[in-house]
Order: C-alpha cells, then structure tokens, then sequence
C-alpha cells in the first residue's frame, strides 16, 4: 500500500491494519514522488521469538535461584557452627574464664582465628597469674608498712605526751610515771620502773612503776635494788642498754629469784646519763623470753633522755624553791631585823624629844635661859632622827608586805587645811608662798588619812626644801575619765630635774644626784615611800620636771571606795613589739646607766627598771628584743623573773641575758637565759650576745660633713660596728658629690665649713625632691639666733650643740630618725 503522507514522524510503529488486528508497521520515504512505502507484519508474528526466549529465561533463573539457595544453606551450615564456638569462647574470656578454650576445626581462617584466642587466653591467664602474685607481695608489703607506720605513729604520740609532761609540770612522780607506762606500752613488755640514784647513799630509789603487783613492789622495795646488781653494774658501766634475753641464765641474786617468782623472763637495763655521770635507770620486764630488737632499745633510750630531763627539772626547781624560801627567811629576818631596832631607837628618842621639849618650855623656871637654843637643836635633830627611823620602818614593812591601811571616807577639806597649816611653816623657812586651787565642795574620799597627810606632807616639804623665794602651789580637782579620780598636785618653781634625774627619783635610798643630797640632804626614801603608799590605795603618784623651772608631782587616787582595786593592763593595751629594744633590768642606777651607754652606743634602744616587778610590767607593756636581767634584786631577784618571763607565752621567746656579780652560769642556762655574764661587764661580749637577736637589716649609712679632722675621727668613732657604714666630707661641696654617688640613711652636719657651709648644703637638699627625705642632724658650736633657725627649719631634723650632748644620745637620735622615716616637719627639735 502506497499513501501519500505529508508528515510521518515514526518509522516503525504499532497500529491495526484493516482488519483490525495488531501489526507492526514501518515506511520508508520515496524522495522524488514525496511518496511512502508501507511494510505491516502481525505483531503476534513478529513477538513469537521474543516470547519463547523470555519463557527461555525465566526457567533458567528459576534453576539458578534454587541452586544458590542450596548453596547458602551448605554455606551457612559450614560457618554458624564455628562463629557461634568463637562467640561463646569470647564470652567466657570476657567473663574472667581464662581456662577455656575454643575447639574449632574447619582448617580455615575461622579455626586460625580460634587458635588466636586460644593463645591470647592463655596469656592472659599467665599475666593475671604474675599480677595477683605481685598484688599479694604488695598488699602484705603495704599491711607492714601500715603496721610500722601506726608504731611509729604511736611512737610519736607517747613521746609528745611524754615531752608535754615534762614541759607542764614540775611533779617529778608525774612525769616518770607517765614515762615509764608509754615505755611499757611500746616496748611490749609488761612491767616497767624508774629508779633515780642517791646522790649521798649512791643507792638506786624506785620513784616509778607501770604493770607491778604492790606486793611485788613491796618486795623489791625490802630486798633493795642497788648498783652492785650484774645488769644494773653493766649498763651503768657501759654506759648503754643491757639486755637479759632470759632471766634463768642470768647470774643468780635475791632480785632475780622475785623476778622470776613473779614470772618475768627477759628484762632491759638503761641507764639515764646526766651531765654529772649516772643519775637513774629505766628498766622493762617481760613475762616471755628473748631478746629485744634494736628498735626497742633506741625508742628506750629516747625515754632516758626524757627522764633525765624530768629529774634535772625538778631538781633545779627544789633547789630554787630552797633558796627561795632562804631569800623569803632572810628578807623576813632583816624586816624583822629593821622593826627590831627601829622600835629600840624610837623608844628613847622619844625620851629625849620629850625632855627637852619640856626642860624648853619650862626653862624660865629651870633657869635655863641660855640652855634653851642648843635644847632646840637637840629636839630637832631628834625629831629629824625620828622621822629617818619612821621612814625606813614603813619602807621595811611595805617590802614585807605588813603594812596595813585603815581605810576611812574623810572629809577632803579639812584634811588639806590641816596639811596646809602644818605646809606653812615649811614654806617660810625658804620665804616661799605657799598658794591653794582647789574647788569649794570637794566631796569625801575613801583612804588611810593619816598616810595621805604623809604622802602630801613629803611632797610639799620636798617642793618647799628645793624652792628659795619662789611659789609652792597645792591644787586639787576631781577628774572623769570613766572613773572618778581626785588629783592633788604639788607644784614649784625650784631647781626642777633633768629626765636622767626624773628616772631614778622614785628609786630607794636614791636622790637626783650626789651634789643635791650634800646641798640638800635626805635619805632618798620619802618619795619611794610616797608612791607605794598611793599605789596601795589604787592609785600613783607621777612627775613633770624642767631643769631651772619647778616640778609638778601629782597624786591620783581613787575618787570613790569600790574603785580601790589597782587596775590591771589587759592585753589590748600591750603595745606592739619594738625592733632593737633593750630592756636592762637592775636594781644599781649605776650598772643601769653603764650597760644603757654601751648598748646605745650600739644602736639599740634602751628602756630601764629598778627591779623585778617593774621589769615584767614593762616587758609585757614593750615586748622588746633583748633582756639583761640582774640577780640580786630587793623587790624580786633575778631567777623569779626569768621564770616568770618563761611562764607567759607571750614573753616566753624573748632572749634573756642574765648580767650580774653572781656567777651562776649554769643555773641561768638550765633556766632558759641565752646568756650569761658577771659584773663589772665587758663591754664587747655584751655586744656580742645581743647582737645576735638585732633585726637583720642593712647597714645605717651615715655621712659625715665636717671640716675638722679630729671632730670626724671622733664621731666616726662613735658609730663603730656592722651596723653603720660611715663616709666622710671635708665641705659641703664634698657631701653634695658623695650624695649624688649614694644616697644615705642621715647627716651629721657641720654649720661652719670653707667653701660651702653647712646652711648651703640645707638649701641644696631642699632643691632636689630626691634628697629632701633625708634626716639632717647638725651637730655645731654656732649659738644659732632665730634667723638662723629659721633657714634650717624645712630641712633639719636635731641640732646639737658641740660638747653638750653624750654620744650615746646621738646614736639612739639616729636610730629612730632611720627607723621611723618620718615626713619633713616645719618644727625642728632642739637639744643640747
């Protein structure tokens, strides 16, 4: 069939012929015409062949499947079998069962992986095998361990108990005891005793024991041990422990058969050495036999040691208790001595103050007219002879504690009128005018009366004695301060004191200094006396002086009765410890002043005390470097204050130096002193000993600006020792070059130098910011005007006049300028 088709987009195609059935059709165009051709075949024909190759198909996958399903049964039987045995194998492994093993023969990579297992299993098994073997070694190695620490642990307990014994308290029987049972506790013995040897018999004494029988005390007590006894012999010869492994080869003794009666089997001898050879020994027993190891020994003699500690300590404290109570016996003998006497010396100077004041008052009748003057003198030298014996009767019972007060509420008034009445007739003997201040309603007071009229009475013969045409004032005033007091003033304007002077005033048998005792006269002891008695009755007596200008001593004292208690310092108002302080204790004004000199000379700082009790007041009040402490003191010796000062935990790490004529060294040191020297003191071991607690600082560079040769020798002179670095300028010029080469710590200046002078070298310190700290001392024989004052005011901090000044005050004036660093003031300090 021939069509034309303009447009026939396919080729091959499917359609229905004529028919009606299904054919496949195709084409083919015929170009010149612009005809088709058409070819059709039945698509049932042409589908045939495919058909039969797809049935073809189907068949052989058929087939195929059903042998690869046959296959990956077989295939699956041959591996599940050996995996599972693997997996099984491995969970047991895992679970810690390391003897098992995994039975695999298949002979191919399955039954090699088995046997890695297999072999990994036994290595395992060996490893954990080593591994619990050195975890037991190591567990038994830490249980010894832990058991050796827990003794050593216990050691050292028992040793601080031990050590805590002996440190708290003196009771010999204590302290052995609580040795002898650690000792006991340790050792692992049963039984244990101290015996301490007689230093007159030589016999041994038990004064401890731990783990015996009284009955068996008893019966070594009346057998007695003693040095003649084999292993006490030994070890007090070889001077080392003893040991008896089993006490029935030891040699036989009356000892050994209790001993072994009692069933003890093994015993150790140590003997306690003192310095002085044998003084004791520490003996343990044991009811099994053998020998003690080594460690034992060591630990015992350890507890000899303590033990000797313990015994020296109580000795020492025997014997200061003994002479304590000789010092107390021969104190309350000489009170007893001085009460005696004064009462045999009253007693008939009151005879001849009571006749001769009658035969003067009766001389008309007597005629005795010319007698009457030298009757006069009699009585006052009587009278003068009486009130000396008062005094030192009132000082003796004060110090022996038997001075009683009798306390009345008084009628302030009066009592000051009738010391006034009796004042005035001091004041005249001098032309003095004795003047009152005093408010009109002054109120009661509780006190002793009549030993307020003695304080008062002291003071205002004192004020009258040292003042000649001058004015002798009384002045009283209550003051609030969160108490009431009454403050009685006694003022002058006499000769006054320097501060030397104001220092030792209140010092028995002390006066201001030898020449005022030949102008003046006096004992020294009223106004010692004056203070005790007003700090009996709660309050004190203080002073304010100026050379030239008067004094002012005032009294306070309690203004009601319930506040006579004396009021103590608690620890808040202590004040801070002071770096390169000196505290000197001692009861001579003289050695005081000495040792003073010599330790400012050295840099330090110096505070003094008359005696025992004042020293401890000012060593809580100061907490300084240093003490030097006499011994024989009036008031409290030596040794009581060095154990008062070990006693308080505050003052129990200051050094103490003992300085004194009794030489005691070895007591002092056994009593905790870091030192020890006699009297008269060498001045460089002195030095030595306290320079070992100077704080550790750099040395105090000073520079000295002077044009005279011999003046710089002196002074560097002065400032001798580690502690200062001294460099010299012949003038200003010089010392300005030195300062820029290296700044020092202070000046010592000269005014009056060539070239530049001392004002200059002020002014050119003042011009650099960097030099304006630095403290200026002038030291110069210029009397210096108001002018000159004034150019030195900004920049200088002393100026002292040439020969008027002591080194040792120069010294102590650099110290604390160095120490204290202060800002620059506008006020410039004077002294001569």
């Amino acid at each position: 069939m021939v069509s034309r088709i303009d447009n026939a987009p396919e080729t091959v195609q499917e359609a229905k012929n004529i028919e009606g059935r299904e054919v496949l059709t195709a084409y083919a165009r015929v170009a010149p015409l612009g005809w088709l051709m058409f070819v059709e075949l039945p698509a049932e024909e042409a589908y045939a062949p495919l058909y039969a190759a797809l049935k073809r198909l189907g068949f052989v996958l058929l087939a195929a499947l059903f042998i690869a399903v046959l296959a990956g049964m077989f295939l699956a039987g041959r591996m599940v079998g050996p995996i599972q045995a693997l997996r099984l194998g491995a969970a047991r492994l895992g679970s810690g069962d390391l003897s098992q093993r995994i039975a695999v023969k298949t002979g191919d990579e399955l039954e090699a992986l088995a046997d890695q297992f297999n072999a990994m299993a036994g290595q395992l098994q060996e490893s954990y095998a080593g591994l619990e073997k050195k975890v037991e070694e190591r567990t038994h190695e830490l249980e010894t361990r832990s058991r050796e620490l827990a003794q050593s642990v216990g050691e050292l307990r028992a040793l601080g108990e031990v050590t805590q014994a002996v440190n708290s308290t003196l009771d010999l029987a204590t302290v052995l005891s609580t040795i002898v049972a650690k000792a006991v506790e340790l050792s692992g013995t049963e039984a244990g005793s101290i015996y301490v040897v007689d230093p007159i018999t030589q016999g041994l004494h038990l004064r401890a024991s731990h783990g015996m029988s009284d009955e068996l005390i008893a019966e070594l007590n009346r057998q007695g041990v003693d040095l003649s006894e084999k292993t006490i012999a030994d070890a007090a010869a070889q001077k080392a422990p003893v040991q008896t492994p089993d006490l029935k080869d030891a040699a036989p003794s009356p000892v050994l058969s209790i001993l072994l009666r009692a069933g003890y089997r093994a015993g150790l001898v140590v003997p306690l050495l003192g310095p002085e050879g044998l003084i004791g020994m520490l003996v343990v027993r044991r009811k099994a036999p053998g020998e003690f190891p080594q460690h034992t020994l060591d630990l015992l003699q350890t507890f000899a040691a303590q033990s000797v500690l313990a015994i020296q300590n109580a000795n020492l404290f025997t014997e200061v208790e003994e002479k304590s109570r000789q010092l107390e016996m021969a104190s309350q003998h000489k009170s007893q001595f001085v009460a005696s006497m004064s009462h045999e010396l009253r007693t008939p100077l009151n005879a001849i103050i009571g006749l001769t004041e009658m035969m003067v008052s009766n001389a008309p009748r007597f005629g005795t007219e010319k007698a009457a003057e030298p009757l006069r003198r009699v009585h006052r030298a009587g009278t003068h002879l009486l009130g000396l014996i008062n005094q030192v009767l009132d000082l003796s019972k004060i110090e022996a504690g038997k001075l009683e007060l009798s306390p009345e509420t008084v009628n302030l008034a009066p009592l000051l009128e009738d010391v006034i009445g009796t004042a005035r007739q001091l004041a005249e003997q001098n032309k003095n005018r004795l003047v009152v201040e005093s408010p009109e309603n002054l109120g009661t007071l509780t006190v002793d009366p009549m030993r307020l009229r003695q304080i008062l009475l002291n003071l205002l013969s004192n004020a009258c004695k040292f003042t000649k045409q001058g004015e002798v004032a009384l002045r009283v005033k209550r003051v609030v301060d969160g108490r009431n007091w009454i403050e009685i003033a006694v003022a002058d304007t006499g000769i006054g004191m320097t501060p030397e002077q104001q220092a030792k005033l209140f010092e028995e048998f002390t006066q201001a200094d030898s020449s005022t005792a030949r102008q003046y006269g006096g004992t020294g002891l009223g106004l010692a006396i004056t203070r005790k008695l007003a700090r009996m009755m709660g309050g004190d007596v203080t002073v304010a002086s100026e050379p030239g200008k008067g004094s002012v001593f005032t009294v306070r004292l309690p203004g009601s009765a319930d506040a006579q208690a004396r009021s103590s310092t608690g620890s808040d108002g202590r004040r801070s410890p002071t770096p390169d302080s000196v505290l000197v204790i001692d009861d001579d004004a003289t050695a005081r002043e000495l040792i003073a000199d010599h330790l400012k000379a050295e840099g330090f700082s110096v505070v003094t005390a008359a005696g025992g009790v004042e020293g401890l007041k000012l060593a809580k009040e100061l907490r300084p470097t240093a003490i030097t402490l006499d011994v024989m003191m009036p008031d409290l010796d030596g040794w009581s204050v060095l154990a008062a000062l070990r006693k308080d935990p505050e003052l129990a790490d200051i050094p103490v130096i003992m300085v004194t004529i009794v030489d005691e060294h070895r007591r002092g040191i056994a009593l905790g002193a870091a030192g020890y020297l006699t009297k008269p003191v060498d001045r460089e071991r002195l030095h030595r000993l306290v320079s070992r607690f100077r704080a550790q600082v750099p040395p105090t560079r000073v520079l000295v600006v002077e044009d005279d040769a011999v003046q710089r020798e002196r002074m560097r002179g002065w400032l001798e020792g580690p502690q200062w670095t001294v460099r010299e300028a012949e003038n200003g010029r010089e010392a300005l070059k030195c300062i820029q080469e290296s700044k020092p710590d202070v000046i010592l200046l000269d005014l009056m130098m060539p070239e530049m002078d001392g004002f200059a070298v002020v002014a050119a310190l003042q011009k650099e910011a960097d030099w304006r700290d630095i403290p200026v001392i002038v030291i110069t024989s210029l009397d210096l005007d108001a002018k000159d004052r004034a150019r030195l005011n900004s920049g200088v901090q002393s100026v002292l006049v040439k020969e008027r000044f002591q080194p040792a005050d120069l010294v102590e004036r650099i110290r604390r300028l160095v120490h204290s660093k202060p800002a620059v003031s506008s006020e410039m300090e004077a002294a001569s």
